[in-house]
């Protein structure tokens, strides 16, 4: 019953009056309302009985002074009626169920707080309470107390009944989907997400829901068992991911629709321990196909794609929910182990296009990008989720290509970086690691002799061909780079990385042309200049005391050469000073008595004539 079509609003009594005030009441009224409905309200409020209905559906417990105050929030309803404090469950159930019913355009979240309101207070409201209430009542007008409990059982049910029937109301003035929605918020709200019971308004307000919706259930259903044979048949036929996947995300769509409209029926459901048949029914039947798609045809993605869809969609189902989280862990693993297969066979791929190419004696040009990818590849690589035979098949085929760039081509700088990617990807693997850890060590020890030998090699032809050059007489202009050029190489050689044996072969190597330079050839700004290189390189190297004593040596006796030879040098050039001047003499005094003989002979000549 509506407070405002409530016998006691109808006549403007309260419930204190007596039954000569409610009479004379009545008498008053009906000369402005209606004779009938005043006749009719004076009958309910003087007849025991039937006052309770009025009284329960009234403001029990609420000052008589204060009902035209409380009423006149009626006038115009808003939100503040869900602020009122001070007044009984009861009451405020009845006020707020009159104030809804006369508002309209409420936003759904409104629509939410107004409903759980009202499903509290009359979760909250007592037969009991609301007994002792009204007796406190019917005491102050002269009414008969209330000794029969059920009968207010049975208007407080009637009340409830009216609140239902409101709610309903309100809620068809929604849109399907927002009807849903507002029945799932309120649901959870209530329930805390299954933490309490849900009120029973709620769920007699779902049950309402239920009938309203069904054949709307019933059409999106046929949708999706058209889709699910269709997807069927057109993967039976063989067509490309490109044309099933709107198919699939069609059917994923429309499940999601049905979902919607069934998700609060499947909370109250869940909330009671029971099963939403029909919702069941439609997640075994997708999920089967999930697994038909995936076993039949290998179409993981789609697959996926549909379990983890009714994963979010169905938890609220019981029994599927469990069943379709384990589908989901399972197509994850084979997820996992498919891509991982597919990431080593790609591996193995580049493995072997990159060895081909190797040996096909490619340039490094080439090479440099396959390795980078492989490189790139092995870095996406994850230990974690590999079964160890997996791990050690990776490390099988990379580690193989590495070892065959540098033992095959010697492509260390290749080598080292593939190795050095496989040591940080496996590092959490100890053997693993540690294996590659070895091969870098090895690797490094390798490269470093043959680097050794490389430069042992430079020096070597170096020196053959400053010997054959200088043995086939050519000038200085020629021999002069060769030597810088020996020289240079020589201080470029790291001794204190070297076995001793590579140091003494090198000096001994180099300090022999220095000889031969001078002995051979009398060259000798060329040996003392190679000597010198030789003493500052391997000066104070362990094992080389020989070595050096010699060089000492020769270096000595190099320089006393030259200090003797630049002594030689500037006596003779003293001696031709002394003689130059002598034969001028002597050239003058032949010159002057020459001259004199002449006059002489000319003088003669004159006297005969």
């Amino acid at each position: 019953m509506d407070l405002l079509k409530n016998p006691f609003h109808v006549l403007g009594a309260t419930t204190r009056d007596d039954r000569h005030s409610i009479m004379d009441l009545a008498e008053e009224k009906s000369l402005l309302l209606d004779p009938d409905e005043c006749m009719e309200a004076r009958s309910i409020l003087t007849n025991p009985r039937r006052r309770i209905a009025a009284e329960v559906a009234w403001l029990p417990g609420i000052d008589p002074t204060l009902f035209d105050l409380v009423l006149r929030h009626l006038d115009s309803p808003n939100q503040n009626l869900l602020n009122i404090t001070g007044l009984t469950h009861i009451a405020r159930a009845n006020l707020l169920v009159s104030g809804l019913s006369r508002l309209s355009n409420l936003p759904s979240s409104n629509i939410v707080e107004w409903i759980l309101a009202i499903a509290k207070a009359s979760e909250d409201t007592k037969s009991e309470t609301v007994c002792v209430i009204l007796n406190e009542d019917r005491r102050a007008s002269g009414f008969p107390k209330i000794t029969d409990l059920s009968a207010i059982d049975d208007e407080i049910r009637n009340q409830k009944s009216h609140y239902r029937q409101v709610l309903t109301s309100v809620l068809e003035n929604l849109l399907v989907a927002e009807r849903a929605s507002v029945l799932t918020m309120a649901i959870e709200t209530s329930t805390g997400n299954g933490k309490y019971q849900c009120p029973i308004l709620i769920e007699d307000l779902i049950l309402s829901y239920e009938s309203g919706v069904q054949d709307s259930l019933e059409q999106k259903q046929k949708i999706i068992e058209a889709q699910d044979k269709k997807l069927r048949v057109m993967t039976g036929a063989k067509n490309p991911d490109t044309i099933l996947q709107p198919i699939v995300d069609q059917l994923i769509q429309t499940v999601k629709e049905w979902d919607t409209l069934a998700q609060p029926i499947q909370l109250t459901k869940k909330d009671r321990g029971e099963r939403h048949a029909a919702s069941f029914e439609i997640a075994w039947r997708v999920r089967e196909l999930a697994i038909h798609l995936f076993n039949e045809y290998g179409k993981l993605d789609f697959s996926q794609q549909i379990i983890n869809m009714l994963k979010e969609v169905f938890s609220e189902v019981i029994e599927v929910d469990e069943r379709i989280t384990a589908d989901s862990e399972a197509l994850e693993k084979q997820a996992i182990l498919t891509k991982n297969f597919e990431k080593f066979e790609d591996i193995t791929t580049q493995v072997e296009k990159l060895k081909a190419a190797s040996d096909a004696k490619q340039s490094d040009y080439t090479l440099t990008p396959m390795v980078n990818q492989l490189i790139e590849t092995v870095n996406t690589w994850n230990t974690i989720t590999q079964p160890a035979e997996v791990n050690e098949a990776v490390v099988l085929v990379v580690r193989g290509i590495a070892l065959h760039l540098w033992n095959e081509h010697q492509k260390s700088d290749f080598s080292k970086k593939i190795l050095n990617a496989l040591k940080t990807v496996f590092v959490a693997l100890p053997e693993i690691a540690d294996q590659v850890t070895k091969d870098l060590t090895d690797l490094e020890e390798q490269t470093h002799l043959v680097r050794s030998m490389e430069k042992f090699e430079e020096i070597e032809a170096q020196v053959a061909k400053l010997k054959n050059a200088s043995d086939a007489k050519q000038s200085d202009y020629t021999l002069t780079p060769m030597v810088n050029q020996l020289i240079q190489t020589v201080k470029s050689w790291n001794p204190s990385t070297q076995p001793v044996e590579a140091n003494n072969a090198v000096a001994i190597m180099v300090r022999n042309i220095a000889l031969h330079l001078w002995n051979e050839h009398q060259k000798l700004d060329f040996a003392i200049q190679i000597t010198n290189a030789l003493i500052g390189v391997f000066r104070g190297m362990n094992g080389m005391h020989e070595v050096n004593n010699r060089l000492s040596q020769d270096i000595a006796t190099l320089t006393n050469i030259r200090e003797q030879r630049r002594l030689q040098n500037q006596n003779r050039s003293e001696d031709r000073g002394l003689s130059g001047c002598l034969i001028d003499r002597a050239i003058g005094y032949v010159v002057f008595f020459g001259i004199c003989g002449i006059i002489a002979l000319i003088g003669s000549l004159m006297e005969s004539c």
